[in-house]
């Protein structure tokens, strides 16, 4: 039974990946908790609505999200955190932006649904 979530928490991970890339602000809000705390690699964190708006909007435009590695770890019955590594294309002004992240995600049982409730990266050197 755990192994099937485990792997059900790793699509929902691919899935918020793929939307984010395709600015798709539905699914992301099917994906994200309604009390999500969502820090990126700046340090700024935002909230769901200010998350998708940002990316609907075209403020944050990603090419592409790659998954280098994962690690999914359930904590009790309720919840997974997720440990990794990506690597993060983005569209900039002045370009692409093109850097690794390691990433802690945490994932709990929302109305019944498996959704992100935190999330917080660092940019990484290039090795």
């Amino acid at each position: 039974m755990a192994e099937k979530v485990i792997e059900a928490i790793r699509g929902l991970e691919r899935d918020r990946f793929r939307a984010m890339v395709d600015g798709n602000g539905p699914l992301l809000a099917t994906l994200l908790a309604d009390n999500l705390s969502y820090i990126h690699t700046n340090g700024k964190r935002e909230t769901k609505q200010q998350l998708i708006d940002g990316i609907t909007a075209g403020r944050r435009r990603y090419r592409q999200i790659e998954i280098q590695s994962q690690d999914v770890l359930p904590v009790g019955n309720d919840g997974f955190i997720v440990t990794g590594r990506a690597l993060i294309e983005m569209e900039a002004n002045n370009g692409a932006l093109l850097f690794p992240i390691a990433y802690t995600a945490i994932h709990a049982q929302e109305d019944g649904q498996w959704r992100l409730v935190a999330w917080q990266a660092t940019r990484c050197a290039i090795e």
